[in-house]
């Protein structure tokens, strides 16, 4: 079912770092990302630094508003950044999945959608000079993106449909 994207829940997640010189990093600022494998709802959050503590708090804070049958599982890849993926269960209560190392495309729409992303903030850009309201309005501009996939609705669409589907059912 999360292959074929039968069922919201299943998310993607990954974080995309600031631009290097020289190669180091301008700055340690990154967004940690997480897409929905169904609706391609797709969600970013700056942060700091890429420690495992506060990659996963920012997951936490990120999906802990979701209904519980909304976050059931998370895949990622294989970075020291996600060391912290017990907490993650534990505080979503999901189970977490690890692609095969290089293989990125086990998580191919964070991946794409990432790419999406790169469209406002450029490899090379410093990500601690991205401004949180300006992030919010790029990221309502994606999530409001009809996409070929989806029949040409946007992620809202699919999910706002599922939300009240699901208010008028139960």
């Amino acid at each position: 079912d999360v292959y074929k994207r039968k069922e919201l829940g299943h998310w993607e997640g990954d974080t995309v770092v600031s631009g290097k010189i020289d190669r180091k990093c301008k700055s340690s600022a990154c967004f940690v990302t997480l897409a929905e494998r169904k609706s391609r709802m797709y969600i970013a959050i700056k942060v700091p630094n890429r420690t495992a503590e506060i990659v996963s708090q920012a997951i936490i804070k990120a999906l802990k508003d979701f209904p519980e049958d909304m976050v059931k599982t998370i895949t990622f890849d294989r970075g020291k950044e996600i060391a912290g993926y017990e907490d993650i269960e534990n505080a979503l209560h999901c189970s977490t999945y690890f692609c095969d190392p290089y293989c990125v495309w086990q998580k191919g729409t964070n991946e794409n959608t990432n790419g999406l992303l790169r469209e406002f903030y450029p490899k090379g850009m410093d990500l601690s000079l991205v401004d949180e309201d300006e992030l919010k309005h790029n990221l309502e501009l994606m999530n409001n993106r009809p996409r070929k996939c989806l029949g040409y609705k946007t992620p809202n669409e699919v999910m706002n449909e599922i939300d009240s589907h699901t208010s008028c059912c139960t």
